[in-house]
C-alpha cells in the first residue's frame, strides 16, 4: 500500500462546483495510476479550511466523495509520512493569493493574528519551507497557475526564495497555463520535460466513477434543445449582453435557461430566463454540461468543464489586458479564462465586455453558427481532451514513479 498525500484549495461549504470537479479528478487520477501499477493508494486529503467548516450546500444528495479533509495547518507533519504529495490545482502558490484570499480567510477564521503572522503560516504549508529536502523530492505539483506573477513578488525576501524552492526541488511541476509553465520551466531550468498541463478539472470522470448521481432534471433534457446561460458571477452583466443571448438562441434555434451552477440569485439582467423546475443535486450541474447546445458563462470552471464534456462555450470576460484595482482579488480576474481559450486557439468564443456595434454582434454570431455547426468548435474540445489525456498518462506515470520506484 503506498500513501499519498494531497493537499488542495479551501472549498468552503463545497460552495464552489467547480473546484468539486477539480478535487474529484484526483480520484481518477489515484485510480488509473493504481490500475496501471496493480498496486494499491490511500490518499489522504489536505486543506488550510475543511469544507465542513461551514453549512454544506444543499444539493449534495447522494455524492459520495472519495475525501475526508484533514486541516493542513494541523497535521502538515503528517506530509512527511507519505510516500508522496501532490499540489493539486488553483493558485495555491501565486503570491497573489497567499497575500489577498488566503491571509484574508485565516484572519477571518481567527487562525492568524495579523497579516505577517498569516504569511508565516502560509509559506510553511503551501510552499512547504521548514520541511526537508526530501519531502519536496517526491512532491509533485499540478494544475496550478502563477499567470499574475511579477518579478517584485519573487524579490520579496520571503516568499521568493521559499518558492524557487518548491519549484526548482519539486520532483515534477504541471501548470494550468502555458505562460505558467514557461516561467516554471525557466525557474526550474528545464526546457524539454513537460510543464504545460491541463486544467485538473479535465481530468475529472465523477459521473462516470459514479461518485455524484444524477436525476431526471438533467437526464431528461433533450440534447442540443436548450443553451445553459450563468453570468453574472465573476464579471459585470453588459446592458447588450442579455439581447445578444436571445439573438444567439434564435440563431440556433435552442431555448435560454439558467444553469444554476453556484448557488445564487438569478442576476435581475437574466433574471427572466427560464429556469427548469424539479430538485437537483450537484451530478445534474455536470451531467446537464453534455446535453446543452452551448453554454454561456462568465465562469472559469464551468467554461472549462463544458469544454471538457464537448459542449462549445461563449466565454464572457473583460477585454485583455486590463489593469485590477489595488483591492481586486487577481484569483478572480479574466485573465484564466482568456488565457485558457487564447492555449487552444479558442479565442472566436471569447466575447469581451465592450460595448460593440449591432453589425459587428451580428457577425459574432454569424461566426459561431460556422465554428459550431462547422465543426470548428467539435475542433477545440477534441483539442482540449486531447491535451488532457495526455497530461493525464504524463501525471500518472509520474506518480506511480515516486510511489513506487521508476520500475514500475
Amino acid at each position: 500500500m503506498a500513501h499519498l498525500a494531497v493537499i488542495t484549495a479551501p472549498n468552503i461549504g463545497y460552495r464552489n462546483t467547480g473546484m468539486v470537479t477539480v478535487d474529484l479528478a484526483l480520484e481518477s487520477l489515484r485510480l488509473r495510476t493504481a490500475a496501471a501499477s496493480g498496486k494499491d493508494i490511500e490518499a489522504t486529503w489536505y486543506t488550510l479550511h475543511p469544507p465542513e467548516s461551514a453549512p454544506l450546500r444543499d444539493d449534495l444528495r447522494g455524492a459520495e466523495f472519495p475525501f475526508r479533509f484533514r486541516s493542513l495547518d494541523e497535521h502538515r507533519d503528517e506530509l512527511r509520512d507519505h510516500d508522496a504529495v501532490v499540489f493539486w490545482g488553483d493558485f495555491l502558490h501565486a503570491r497573489h493569493y497567499l497575500v489577498q484570499d488566503a491571509t484574508n480567510r485565516l484572519m477571518d477564521h481567527g487562525m492568524a493574528a495579523d497579516r505577517a503572522a498569516a504569511q508565516e503560516l502560509l509559506h510553511r504549508n503551501l510552499l512547504l519551507a521548514d520541511e526537508p529536502d526530501d519531502v519536496l523530492a517526491r512532491t509533485l505539483v499540478y494544475g496550478g497557475t502563477i499567470l499574475h506573477n511579477t518579478q517584485s513578488d519573487h524579490d520579496d525576501k520571503e516568499y521568493g526564495p521559499a518558492f524557487a524552492r518548491l519549484m526548482k526541488h519539486s520532483h515534477r511541476v504541471w501548470m494550468r497555463d502555458p505562460i505558467s509553465a514557461a516561467k516554471v520551466a525557466q525557474l526550474r531550468g528545464d526546457r524539454t520535460t513537460e510543464s504545460f498541463g491541463s486544467d485538473a478539472a479535465l481530468l475529472s470522470r465523477p459521473v462516470e466513477l459514479g461518485l455524484l448521481p444524477a436525476t431526471p432534471w438533467s437526464q431528461g433534457l433533450p440534447e442540443g434543445e436548450a443553451i445553459g446561460v450563468f453570468l453574472g458571477s465573476r464579471t459585470e452583466i453588459p446592458e447588450w449582453l442579455p439581447g445578444f443571448c436571445h439573438d444567439v438562441a434564435d440563431r440556433f434555434g435552442a431555448r435560454l435557461e439558467w444553469l444554476p451552477w453556484f448557488d445564487r440569485r438569478v442576476p435581475a439582467a437574466v433574471e427572466h430566463l427560464a429556469v427548469r423546475p424539479g430538485e437537483r443535486t450537484l451530478g445534474d450541474l455536470v451531467g446537464v454540461l453534455p446535453r446543452y447546445r452551448l453554454v454561456i458563462t462568465d465562469t472559469y470552471h464551468l467554461a472549462v468543464n463544458s469544454w471538457g464534456a464537448g459542449t462549445p462555450v461563449m466565454c464572457v470576460g473583460a477585454p485583455q489586458p486590463t489593469v485590477p484595482g489595488d483591492d481586486d482579488y487577481l484569483s478572480l480576474s479574466d485573465l484564466k479564462k482568456h488565457v485558457f481559450h487564447l492555449a487552444y486557439d479558442a479565442a472566436d468564443f471569447y466575447l469581451t465586455t465592450d460595448p460593440d456595434t449591432p453589425d459587428r454582434l451580428a457577425r459574432r454570431i454569424d461566426r459561431l453558427v460556422r465554428l459550431v455547426e462547422g465543426g470548428g468548435a467539435a475542433a477545440v474540445a477534441g483539442r482540449i481532451r486531447e491535451h488532457a489525456e495526455r497530461s493525464a498518462a504524463d501525471v500518472a506515470g509520474a506518480l506511480a514513479s515516486v510511489l513506487f520506484g521508476p520500475s514500475v
